[in-house]
């Protein structure tokens, strides 16, 4: 019996919580996987490589002071010209010895250091120096961290860009500026925030062994919990990393062993599933128990709901104490807001010029180029060093073991052939991890050894896609078929599910499914590329299809995933892509690609092979029409005017 493809992603996100720590079975085998297991998470963070610092370059923006404590505001450089805005708060008068220093980072409020401006004085009437930070969006800050969520920006994903990284490294900014401050130990280091706060200070510990403790509240939310609890509407996209290595969100926790970790949540916390919010910390806890440093990892429970409490406060300052000043100081509780918005304020409404933080996914990214061959000899080694670099910076294209894991499972099978005996139609029905697939071919009896396979788009059906294919073929040229992947037909839902919350902030459910998705490392092209495959394999061993040339045919994204299945499938002789994008910054999001090459470039390096291009207007692929020129087969890429030009040409 299939299952939803909601259902489907629900339980591989299920089996990432199973499966968590299976290859660590002692302080040394974790030890030895640990730097590769960082960088697999900074990759997920869009920080692989960490783009360069530049000077921080602090603008100065006044002071405040009050009852035991004093205020910098201040601004610095993330990236040349992208602001970020902050405030530093100092014990009034400082000690003598250099102090340790917190972070706050802020979390989802519009004027962000403003509304949280009792932490950081309660932080430095404690004797800590506490910088707390604005999010890229907060206050003044013009950037943008719900661009997948709120359905602007899904051009993020081939970037390999997250808010969840920009906001890392916002704070690795602002804990470059915090460390090289006169006034505070730079090996006495801990970072706190609550909500996108907690989730930003939880990920900062992660990337960041600067951070000796992290208290994290009511901030973490696992993949399956996101998925099977529909908690992912509720939350923006600084989050989630793309999780490209799908792996559960308590191995990244593990990552911050041996240094302090506490997790604070909320029972009655609507925004997460506090039995997955504590598993995720339980599960975190086999690595501190295997190096030894149990102390050093706590969960702080609250009855409350979501947000700050008291007992929190209490929690993290024992935990700061013990673990970053060495000391256990006098409890001072926060107290009431002590300047107005206009005070804190660092820009007042008038950004420096210029100031590009909007465009900080752009600037941050790393882009791939590929150079153009001279001759025909100069193209192998530069089409497998592309290649190599596409299966290195987008892992989730790493199919081959999936794809024998995933058979087609057929579940119901039908043959017919027409009445004067000269043609099979074979209709397939089957599952990929549970989800439903069709397979339709039609081989006419004397036809090559030829057929052309439509994939079908998200609102197609295969039994339309494989009609659109047949009339544009030649009776009896070659076979034909279609084939329904998981993301396509009757699996995509039209309304949202039952149990999702409701709000202003709906996007489109295509959107929902694409970010659901995108949590697992993967979205809707990528899964389509792999079922291809899969769909492949069983083409291949089919009586009436087995040792027959294939050509693939798509509208979309499923052309896009056609055409990415043709480059690292050798089984796929030519690939025809209608209406597709004319650049991955358009649409059809494979997660990285970016890293590696964009669109145009990936339909120049299936040459030699055939590639024909059916769009009205079709932006012009310069780049990849001059490499099959200087290979010396240009008559091999067609901008065809339609699907049966273009068959002709592939069949030819």
């Amino acid at each position: 019996m299939s299952v939803s493809l909601w259902q489907s992603l629900s339980d591989r996100a299920k089996n990432m919580i199973d499966t968590a720590f299976d290859d660590v079975d002692s302080a040394e085998s974790w030890l030895s996987a640990k730097k590769e297991r960082k960088r697999q998470f900074m990759d997920s963070m869009g920080l692989d490589p960490l783009p360069a610092k530049c000077d921080p370059a602090i603008i100065e923006r006044g002071e405040l002071s009050g009852e035991g404590f004093r205020v910098r505001k201040i601004a610095y450089q993330i990236i040349p010209d992208c602001w970020g805005t902050s405030a530093i708060y100092y014990p009034d008068p400082m000690p003598k010895e250099a102090s340790p220093g917190i972070l706050y980072v802020c979390g989802h409020s519009a004027t962000g250091s403003h509304y949280y401006q009792s932490h950081p004085i309660m932080w430095a009437k404690r004797g800590y120096v506490c910088l707390i930070i604005d999010s890229i969006e907060q206050n003044d800050n013009p950037g943008e961290h719900c661009g997948l969520h709120l359905d602007h920006y899904i051009n993020w994903l081939s970037m390999g860009y997250t808010a969840a990284g920009g906001e890392v490294f916002n704070a690795i900014r602002a804990l470059d500026v915090l460390s090289a401050d006169e006034n505070v130990d730079s090996e006495r280091l801990g970072v706190t925030g609550v909500s996108g706060g907690g989730a930003c200070s939880f990920h900062l510990a992660v990337a960041d062994e600067r951070i000796k403790a992290v208290s994290t509240l009511c901030g973490i939310c696992s993949p399956y919990d996101a998925i099977e609890n529909r908690h992912m509407i509720n939350h923006c996209d600084c989050m989630f990393p793309l999780n490209v290595y799908q792996k559960d969100i308590s191995e990244h926790a593990a990552l911050i062993a041996p240094r302090a970790a506490q997790f604070c949540f909320a029972e009655q916390d609507v925004l997460y599933s506090t039995e997955e919010t504590k598993g995720v910390a339980e599960r975190a806890k086999k690595i501190y128990t295997l190096l030894g440093e149990e102390d050093k990892w706590n969960i702080v429970e609250d009855p409350g709901t979501h947000g700050d409490h008291l007992k929190f406060d209490e929690e993290t300052t024992k935990w700061f104490d013990k673990h970053i000043a060495g000391e256990m100081r006098p409890a001072i509780p926060r107290g009431e807001d002590e300047f107005t918005e206009s005070e804190t304020s660092v820009f007042n409404g008038t950004l420096p010029k210029p100031d590009r933080l909007e465009l900080l996914p752009q600037l941050i990214c790393d882009y791939g180029t590929i150079s153009l061959p001279r001759d025909k000899a100069e193209w192998p080694p530069i089409r497998e060093k592309a290649l190599n670099t596409l299966r290195t910076k987008v892992p989730g294209l790493s199919c081959a073991k999936k794809e024998k894991e995933s058979t087609l499972s057929i579940s119901e099978d039908w043959r017919y052939h027409g009445d004067s005996g000269n043609s099979a139609l074979c209709l397939h029905r089957g599952e990929i991890e549970e989800v439903g697939v069709w397979l339709h071919t039609t081989t006419p009896k004397n036809a090559a050894k030829k057929i052309i396979l439509g994939i079908c788009a998200e609102e197609e059906y295969s039994v339309a896609v494989m009609g659109k294919v047949g009339c544009s073929i030649d009776t009896e040229a070659a076979g034909y078929g279609a084939f329904e992947p998981r993301v396509a037909g009757g699996n995509l839902p039209v309304e949202i599910p039952d149990n999702f919350p409701t709000g202003s902030r709906m996007p489109p459910i295509r959107k929902l499914m694409i970010r659901g998705i995108s949590l697992l490392g993967t979205t809707p092209v990528m899964m389509t590329i792999h079922d291809i495959g899969v769909a492949l394999n069983a083409i291949s061993a089919f009586d009436e299809t087995k040792d027959s040339e294939i050509y693939l045919y798509g509208r979309g994204d499923s052309g896009v995933a056609a055409l990415y299945r043709g480059l690292i499938d050798e089984r796929v002789k030519g690939v025809i892509l209608e209406d597709a994008p004319g650049s991955h910054r358009d649409g059809s999001p494979i997660i990285g690609v970016l890293k590696a090459f964009d669109l145009h470039q990936a339909i120049g390096l299936m040459a030699p092979r055939k590639v024909a291009l059916v769009t009205q207007g079709h932006k012009r692929c310069m780049w990849s029409q001059r490499v099959y020129e200087r290979i010396g087969c240009p008559e091999r890429m067609l901008l065809a005017a339609d699907l049966r030009q273009a068959t002709k040409m592939m069949l030819e």
